[in-house]
């Protein structure tokens, strides 16, 4: 793997986002430069849906197909990301959309990751979604998938992540740590990252 970015601000800026058995996706990664993500490609590639399934889903954790779909189409609920219309040959699938924000501070840097597990099922839509964060970096301290290539389950998760973070179960817990603090990510052993806005 080459160089993890690093950040260049003492504010939180994008670095990385990645995708791991979604839609067409089995391991991508993007990452954005100086705060900025450019994506080039033919029409009907993905540009739109790397786009949908992390920002702004990410931040404000809505499932919703008005919010996640490029086109808002109701018919491709989340599960279509996933079970792709029953094209995927599987009847069930476990993916992961993440992103990672970093910033400087006076005497080093941190790190923060927030993502979102889902598990399709076929006609039973999504039985099981959830949402965590951690100070961890995707590819450097902490994998989404294990050594089979298999995505991890929530459990195998917040084992990943131990201390360093949390899984929110139920979902619906997650956006109050996003609004806490920022990005709820800070570095062991320091400071909090102070309270103001996200800019």
């Amino acid at each position: 793997m080459s160089e993890l970015p690093a950040p260049a601000r003492d504010r939180w800026q994008p670095l990385r986002l990645g995708l791991v058995d979604l839609f067409y996706y089995d391991r991508e990664e993007f990452a954005f430069r100086d705060g900025r993500l450019l994506l080039r490609g033919n029409n009907g590639t993905g540009k739109s849906k790397v786009l949908a399934l992390t920002l702004p889903f990410l931040l404000d954790g809505e499932l919703s197909a008005y919010r996640v779909e490029p086109d808002a189409d109701p018919n491709k609920r989340m599960e279509w990301n996933l079970l792709l219309g029953g094209e995927h040959p599987n009847d069930e699938r476990l993916g992961y959309a993440w992103l990672e924000f970093g910033r400087k501070y006076a005497d080093g840097i941190a790190f923060c990751t927030i993502g979102c597990g889902m598990k399709a099922v076929k006609g039973r839509g999504i039985p099981g979604h959830w949402f965590f964060i951690t100070d961890q970096r995707i590819g450097e301290e902490l994998a989404l998938i294990d050594a089979t290539g298999v995505a991890l389950t929530a459990d195998r998760l917040q084992d990943a992540i131990g201390p360093r973070g949390a899984v929110h179960r139920p979902a619906r817990h997650y956006p109050r740590p996003i609004g806490q603090r920022p990005f709820g990510a800070w570095r062991p052993g320091s400071r909090p990252p102070d309270r103001r806005p996200v800019q």
